[in-house]
C-alpha cells in the first residue's frame, strides 16, 4: 500500500491490480512510460547546464515549459468538469484519460519551484528599486502594484491556486477511478456536485494565474482578457493531447470503447477552439490597436517587431488559418493518422504562443538613457516615450516609425521616468528552449501515463458507460 506522501503526490487511490477486467487494462508495458521520463530527465539535465550558462534564458525556458503543462492540467480539469455538470454521456469511454491528466497538480506545484527561487529574474516587478522614490530606478506604475504585485501574496495566491486544483482533480480523479471497483450511482451525483462548485473556483483561479505566471513577466501592461486567452491556449492544448493520448492507446490494442465517432467528436472540440483562441487573440489585440495609447500598446509592439512579428504570423498561419482549414471537413476528423499529426501540431503551436508571449520580456527593463534620444539607440532598440500620450502623439505608427517619433522626441536629457527603453532580445531558432520544454513534458506525460497503467483505462462502471458505447455522430 502506497504512504501518505505518495498518494498525494502521484496516486491517489491504491491500485486495484487483478480486479480490473483484462479488457479495460492498460497493456502499453514499461516503456511506455519510462521512455517519456528518460526524455525529461535529459531535458532537467540540459536545463541544469543553461542554467549555469545562462540563467536568465533558462528560467524564463523553464517558465514557459512549466505554465504549459499546468495550462495542459487546467484544460484536463475542465474538461473532466464540463463532462458531468452537462451529463454528458458521449465521452464517457475516453474521460480518464483527463482525469489521469488533472491529478498532476501536486507534482506541477513542486515543479514550480525553480519559477519561486528564479523569480527575481523572470518578474520585474521583484527588484526593490522600483519602489524606491530615491532611485533613479523608481516606477511609479509599478510602485502603484505593490499591494498585488509582491512576493509574500505571490506566495500566497500560488498556493491557494494549487490547493483548490489539487483538490478538485483529486476528488474527481478518486470518485471516478473508485467507482470502477465499487460502483455506486451515488457517485455520479457527487461527481457532479464537486464540478458544480468547481468550474468557477477553477475558473477565477485559472484567470489570476495566468496574470501571475505570464502577464506580469510584463508588469506594465495589463488585460481583462488575458486570463481567457490563457484558459483558452490551454484547453486548446488538452483537447490535443487527450486525443493523442487516445489514438496512441488504440494503436497499442487498448480503448476498444473508443470509437471513430468519439474521436470526431474530439476533432471537433480541437476546430471549435482553434477558432474561440483566434477570436480572444485577435479580439485582446483589436482593443488596444483601437484604442492606441502607447503605453499600452507597448506589449504588442515588443512582440510584433525585433523580430518578434515573424512569430507572431506563424501563430495566425499554423496556430488559425491551417488548423481551421484541415480540420474543418468531416473526413479529416475522421482519419487516425490526420487527427493525430493535428493533435501533435496544435501542441506545438500552443507551445509557441507561450514562448512568444514570455520571451520578449527577458532582460527588458527600464535603463537610464540620458545621453541617448529617445526614437532609436545606438544598438537599434526603439524607445517608447510615454509622454506621447498626453502631447497628442497617439498614434503607434509614430512609435514604429524612426522619423515620426523624431518629430515628437523631447529634449535630451530624459530621466528614466520618462523614457522606456524597450530593450526585446530577438527571437532565435529556439533550440534549448524547446529541449527543456520537452524535458518537462516528457516527466509530466511519463507520471500520467503510470498513473494510467495502474487503473482501468476507461470507467466501465460508469452508469452512461453502456450509452457512450453506442454514441454515433449525426
Amino acid at each position: 500500500m502506497a504512504n501518505a506522501l505518495t498518494r498525494f503526490l502521484f496516486d491517489p487511490v491504491d491500485a486495484p491490480a487483478d480486479r480490473v477486467p483484462p479488457r479495460h487494462r492498460f497493456t502499453g508495458g514499461q516503456l511506455s512510460w519510462i521512455a517519456p521520463l528518460a526524455v525529461g530527465v535529459v531535458g532537467v539535465v540540459i536545463f541544469l547546464v543553461l542554467l549555469l550558462g545562462d540563467p536568465s534564458r533558462a528560467l524564463f525556458s523553464y517558465l514557459v515549459a512549466w505554465t504549459f503543462c499546468v495550462s495542459i492540467a487546467l484544460g484536463s480539469l475542465f474538461f473532466v468538469m464540463i463532462q458531468h455538470i452537462t451529463k454528458a454521456r458521449w465521452s464517457t469511454t475516453i474521460r480518464r484519460i483527463p482525469e489521469a491528466l488533472s491529478a498532476n497538480f501536486p507534482l506541477l506545484a513542486l515543479a514550480g519551484i525553480p519559477v519561486l527561487l528564479g523569480s527575481h529574474d523572470l518578474f520585474h516587478w521583484t527588484h526593490a528599486e522600483l519602489y524606491d522614490p530615491a532611485s533613479p530606478y523608481y516606477d511609479a506604475l509599478i510602485a502603484g502594484k505593490k499591494a498585488y504585485l509582491n512576493m509574500p501574496f505571490f506566495l500566497v495566491r500560488y498556493v491557494l491556486y494549487f490547493v483548490a486544483w489539487t483538490w478538485l482533480g483529486h476528488r474527481l480523479y478518486a470518485i471516478s477511478v473508485g467507482n470502477d471497483t465499487d460502483p455506486d450511482a451515488d457517485r455520479t451525483l457527487e461527481l457532479r456536485k464537486v464540478s458544480a462548485y468547481g468550474i468557477p473556483l477553477a475558473a477565477v483561479t485559472t484567470a489570476f494565474a495566468g496574470f501571475d505566471f505570464l502577464m506580469s513577466t510584463d508588469p506594465h501592461w495589463f488585460s481583462t482578457m488575458f486570463g481567457i486567452y490563457f484558459w483558452a491556449g490551454g484547453w486548446l492544448g488538452a483537447l490535443c493531447l487527450i486525443t493523442f493520448l487516445a489514438l496512441w492507446f488504440k494503436k497499442m490494442g487498448m480503448l476498444p470503447e473508443v470509437t471513430v465517432e468519439h474521436l470526431q467528436d474530439m476533432g471537433k472540440f480541437m476546430f471549435a477552439f482553434v477558432v474561440f483562441w483566434t477570436y480572444i487573440a485577435f479580439s485582446q489585440y483589436m482593443l488596444y490597436w483601437y484604442a492606441n495609447i502607447p503605453e499600452e500598446t507597448v506589449w504588442f509592439l515588443k512582440r510584433l517587431s525585433f523580430g518578434w512579428g515573424t512569430v507572431a504570423w506563424s501563430l495566425v498561419i499554423f496556430n488559425f488559418i491551417l488548423p481551421f482549414l484541415i480540420l474543418l471537413p468531416r473526413i479529416t476528423k475522421r482519419i487516425a493518422p490526420v487527427l493525430a499529426v493535428m493533435a501533435v501540431w496544435l501542441l506545438v503551436m500552443h507551445w509557441v504562443d507561450l514562448w512568444w508571449v514570455a520571451m520578449p520580456a527577458m532582460e527588458a527593463e527600464y535603463e537610464e538613457v540620458a545621453a541617448t534620444p529617445p526614437a532609436m539607440d545606438e544598438g537599434g532598440a526603439v524607445q517608447l516615450l510615454p509622454a506621447q500620450a498626453v502631447s497628442g502623439v497617439n498614434d503607434l505608427d509614430g512609435v514604429l516609425d524612426p522619423d515620426a517619433a523624431d518629430a515628437a522626441t523631447p529634449a535630451r536629457g530624459e530621466t528614466p521616468d520618462d523614457v522606456m527603453d524597450l530593450d526585446v532580445i530577438p527571437p532565435a531558432i529556439p533550440i534549448f528552449e524547446m529541449l527543456v520544454w520537452l524535458g518537462l513534458f516528457g516527466l509530466f506525460l511519463g507520471v500520467t501515463i503510470l498513473r494510467l497503467q495502474r487503473h482501468a483505462l476507461t470507467p466501465y462502471n460508469d452508469p452512461y458507460f453502456a450509452e457512450s458505447l453506442r454514441f454515433e455522430n449525426v
